[in-house]
């Protein structure tokens, strides 16, 4: 199995140059020290999950997924920015690829990752990452069903990478991720820890306002083709529906 990505021309480029993103090492190892981990997932149950980890055979895949974090973050004007992966449509493999940029993220042992699902019309997070079927997610917060952030983080089974699934209430979500909760909700995740890197694995563009809605929270943006299912005036109908400014390019993927 192998990924191709391009953040290049395809669509579009952001006109900033690249920028630094590393933060100071002392602060981000003081930070990464208060995480407790819970039990990690063997290399056979990290590939029945399709996630890399760093004794993966397949070397090419990872270092694919490698070099697409390193184009994104050169390009990032903060030091943890929150970065958004998005689908043309269904069956792109966004949900693919942002669950593996989070976790190469977190390969980086000075880096903390964040995935948080926002997909409330097919949620898999929890279910494939073998949550409890109770336990709470990202719209459980503003349904009242639990009180506060650190009750919808749960340990992934990677090393320094925490996940929040979307949990339930899902017909209201464009309500809540256009809400002033949302925006609080963003922020406070931003600022817990310095070093933390958010991965957000938002719904395709095309179909519903979820990922358009998404997108201001994100300091990037990328743009997930799946090969050959799309025409390029499809792609860019998709690419222009999204803030031109945060759009890093367009990543194509020949996994759903």
């Amino acid at each position: 199995m192998k990924t191709h990505n391009q953040l290049d021309g395809s669509v579009t480029t952001p006109e900033e140059g690249p920028s630094e993103v590393l933060g100071d090492a002392r602060r981000a190892g003081r930070s990464i020290a208060r995480m407790t981990e819970g039990e990690l997932l063997a290399p056979t149950a990290l590939e029945r999950r399709r996630l890399i980890h760093a004794s993966m055979r397949n070397s090419r895949q990872m270092d694919l997924v490698r070099e697409l974090r390193t184009n994104v973050l050169t390009r990032s004007a903060v030091s943890n920015p929150i970065l958004m992966v998005t689908g043309v449509g269904s069956g792109c493999g966004a949900s693919y690829l942002a669950r593996n940029l989070a976790a190469s993220i977190a390969l980086d042992e000075e880096r903390t990752a964040l995935l948080v699902e926002c997909d409330h019309r097919k949620p898999r997070l929890a279910e494939d990452f073998g949550l409890a079927d109770e336990a709470p997610g990202l719209l459980d917060l503003f349904s009242g069903g639990v009180g506060d952030l650190s009750s919808v983080i749960h340990p992934s089974g990677v090393e320094r990478l925490r996940i929040i699934p979307v949990g339930r209430g899902g017909r209201r979500g464009p309500e809540h991720f256009a809400s002033v909760r949302m925006r609080a909700l963003v922020n406070e995740i931003r600022n817990r820890y310095d070093d933390r890197y958010v991965v957000i694995d938002a719904p395709p563009v095309l179909g519903a306002p979820d990922a358009r809605i998404l997108s201001v929270y994100a300091d990037l943006i990328i743009l997930v083709v799946g090969e050959g299912r799309h025409r390029p005036e499809v792609i860019r109908r998709a690419a222009d529906m999204l803030p031109q400014d945060r759009f890093a390019g367009v990543a194509f993927n020949q996994l759903p």
